[in-house]
């Protein structure tokens, strides 16, 4: 099949949902798909533009087709703001300032590129689009409404809903968003969402759509199987990478864990909060993907930190669950419900997010009593995950 994807936020700057859309297209690719991306221009000086995102054989090989979009408007003033150096704090109270007027993300402008857009319903025989952005879907949404295209299936994957997205503080414009987020569903022929939880909530607020709504799992970029070190050494390294803003996620129990014990961590993500490195834990920013898999290669366990509130999972999990490395997962939020989800794989160590809790699971792993969950998940490798979403279409 011939498959347009969308996404607006580019693939070199380095996300969770960047690092999602990468393993999907790679999936369509090894299924012998042709793919077209349509996307924005990416920023080099972007804080998280990151490369080596698109540097894979699959993607380089089978000659991923990609057009980019280049954006002005609120976009481009971001992009001379980066370049320009403008200080962080006034920048922040910048975005600040703007995400309380608008309902979507800078890279709303993408719609403005429509008319120089060519398709109609002979040019492919699926659409997909991808948030997060959701700007993503606002782009294939608008082609609809200007009709040039309404027979070609589209499907929709949601990383977060929009309007129970927990990322997003401000609740002043929930009644607008409520609205724009039925009117991007109305159009869509499938819904995809990559949570289990989040779907049924979605079937609940939506309900008028909820024949259209599927749950499918995010894919992890690639199988990754490390040689496993059978000389014990007298302390685990666990790593855990990923953002951890406080209102989001609480990773205070698992640095107060580590802090005081013979085991080493390493962290790397954004937040706003301030830890210190320590003679056992390592404090980084958000890094690139290679440098993730260099610290993976080197640690012994794994960690995924769940949400404190809300249905969405952490996209981490996935890519974690293509190793053979030990996974620590602590239960946050929901924690039943994450439970039932995943304990079916019988892959993961499960903890509550508490320092005993935590200390003790750590201690299990040292002692090997999980061993047994060295092993990848096929049922997250890219190419079924890929098939399933096409799937939906027929």
């Amino acid at each position: 099949m011939k498959i347009l994807y969308v996404v607006s936020r580019p693939l070199e700057i380095n996300s969770s949902s960047s690092i999602r859309n990468r393993a999907i297209i790679g999936g369509l690719l090894e299924l012998g798909h042709e793919v077209d991306l349509v996307t924005t221009q990416p920023d080099k000086n972007h804080i998280n533009y990151d490369n080596s995102i698109l540097d894979d054989k699959i993607i380089l090989n089978k000659k991923l087709k990609i057009n980019y979009l280049n954006l002005s408007g609120i976009h481009n003033i971001a992009r001379i703001g980066r370049k320009l150096r403008i200080p962080k704090k006034l920048w922040k109270a910048i975005y600040t300032f703007k995400s309380n007027l608008n309902i979507y993300d800078d890279l709303k402008g993408i719609i403005n590129r429509i008319p120089e857009f060519n398709i109609n319903d002979g040019s492919y025989d699926v659409i997909i689009s991808s948030s997060d952005p959701k700007s993503s879907h606002l782009f294939v949404s608008k082609i609809y409404e200007k009709g040039q295209v309404y027979k070609t299936p589209w499907i929709q994957i949601w990383g977060d809903p929009f309007l129970s997205d927990i990322t997003r503080q401000n609740k002043y414009l929930d009644y607008k968003i409520r609205k724009e987020e039925s009117k991007l569903l109305k159009y869509a022929t499938k819904i995809v969402y990559v949570s289990k939880l989040t779907l049924e909530m979605q079937r609940k607020i939506y309900n008028q759509y909820s024949n259209k709504m599927f749950y499918v799992p995010i894919p992890y970029v690639r199988k990754e199987i490390y040689p496993v070190n059978i000389y014990k050494k007298n302390y685990l390294k666990l790593l855990y990478c990923g953002d951890y803003s406080s209102h989001v996620r609480n990773i205070k129990p698992l640095y107060e864990a580590i802090k005081d014990s013979e085991h080493e961590l390493i962290i790397c993500g954004s937040s706003n909060i301030k830890l210190d490195s320590t003679k056992r834990i390592k404090i980084y920013p958000r890094v690139s993907l290679n440098k993730v898999k260099k610290f993976e290669a080197e640690c012994d366990v794994l960690v995924h930190l769940s949400n404190l509130t809300g249905t969405q999972i952490p996209g981490k999990i996935y890519q974690y669950s293509g190793t053979n490395k030990l996974i620590l997962f602590i239960l946050d939020g929901e924690r039943e419900k994450l439970y039932q989800v995943f304990n079916k794989y019988q892959r993961y160590v499960f903890c509550e997010n508490n320092v005993d809790d935590i200390s003790k699971a750590i201690q299990n792993i040292y002692r090997g009593v999980f061993d047994y969950t060295r092993f990848a998940v096929e049922d997250f490798s890219p190419k079924k995950i890929a098939e399933k979403i096409i799937e939906l279409d027929r």
